[in-house]
């Protein structure tokens, strides 16, 4: 038996997550029993559909309810097991609970890739959600081609700078928007974004025109709201549009309005798809593949904001919502 502590869904927030959403419990886990390991977590991913997932909206997969384990996506090493696809000392990752240590079957579970040079938090970061999403929404969903001009929002998140720097790798051009000029000169100079949009202090529609007199061929938006407006009123004639996340609108007690340019879905004749990585498993190896290999070749890069112990798990979550993020947001245990 293993002394446990593990967060569960109390109560539904109306807008941040506060001390009265989670509870913080201790638990005693049994030994694995046959087909079971027993995985110490290292890395909690905390990402911005985690906050959708305890909401009360029509989703794409089962809400947390109310009393149960908070959900997530976790990496860690099996410290006992019953089952031999997960041998003892061997790092997997899947999507679980916000939990110190988990007692599981291989559902949800695969055995993480071991990569020479590499952190383990670094490829956690790029492999488990974010590269996929990023990697599988260009190519897949937008259909990203050599010389397109593409637009990221959010993207001095995880997804963003992915997003950002695979579109360069395929021979693209890519325009950035976040907030603050310490992001915006992150994405110019760190990692190679073509120019870079404050939203906080510029005109992002008009800066899109200055930037783009000729359209933007592929929007990847994370955001929406005025944001994704922007965009829209910028798109080239047969412009594609993926929706890989609203985050405007996650912690809004109120609707969010817009978009406003919906008409140019007619006069631009756009592509609108919305997409959730979950729905792609049979594209995943083909996506892990080239994480794996630029990330060896170092091609890619990413900036970690750690965060120190699962107690501070949902305090941290809020980050994501607020910008006060750079990079991928973990929590180590």
């Amino acid at each position: 038996m293993v002394d446990a502590k593990r967060w569960y869904f109390r109560e539904r927030p109306t807008g941040k997550v506060d001390a009265g959403t989670f509870d913080y419990r201790d638990e005693i886990l049994a030994a694995p029993s046959d087909g079971e390991f027993l995985l110490k977590t290292l890395y909690l991913s905390l990402d911005a559909t985690n906050r959708v997932w305890i909401s009360d909206w029509d989703m794409y997969m089962e809400p947390v309810h109310i009393g149960e384990p908070m959900r997530g996506f976790v990496f860690g090493e099996v410290i006992a097991s019953r089952n031999p696809l997960f041998p003892v000392g061997a790092y997997a990752a899947g999507l679980h609970s916000w939990s110190s240590h988990i007692v599981t079957d291989s559902t949800n579970f695969d055995i993480f890739p071991a990569l020479d040079g590499i952190d383990l938090a670094t490829a956690f970061a790029v492999l488990s959600v974010a590269g996929p999403t990023a990697h599988i929404g260009l190519f897949h969903i937008g259909e990203l081609k050599a010389g397109d001009t593409v637009v990221v929002s959010g993207a001095a998140g995880a997804v963003g700078t992915l997003v950002g720097q695979i579109a360069r790798l395929a021979g693209a051009r890519v325009i950035g928007i976040a907030g603050g000029p310490k992001k915006c000169a992150m994405l110019r100079d760190s990692f190679g974004f073509d120019a870079a949009i404050d939203y906080r202090t510029e005109d992002v529609c008009q800066r899109l025109g200055q930037l783009c007199p000729d359209g933007i061929d592929l929007c990847f938006e994370n955001v929406g709201g005025a944001i994704l407006d922007a965009s829209l009123a910028n798109m080239k004639d047969f412009g594609r549009v993926v929706i890989c996340g609203l985050i405007a609108s996650y912690n809004s007690s109120e609707p969010v309005p817009g978009p406003y340019m919906f008409r140019n879905l007619i006069m631009r004749r756009l592509t609108v798809r919305g997409f959730v990585v979950l729905d792609h498993q049979e594209l995943m190896p083909a996506a892990i593949s080239d994480l794996t290999t630029w990330l060896r070749e170092g091609k890619l890069r990413m900036l970690l904001h750690m965060v120190e112990g699962l107690e501070s798990a949902p305090e941290a979550l809020n980050l994501l919502y607020s910008g006060g993020n750079i990079g991928k947001l973990l929590v180590k245990l």
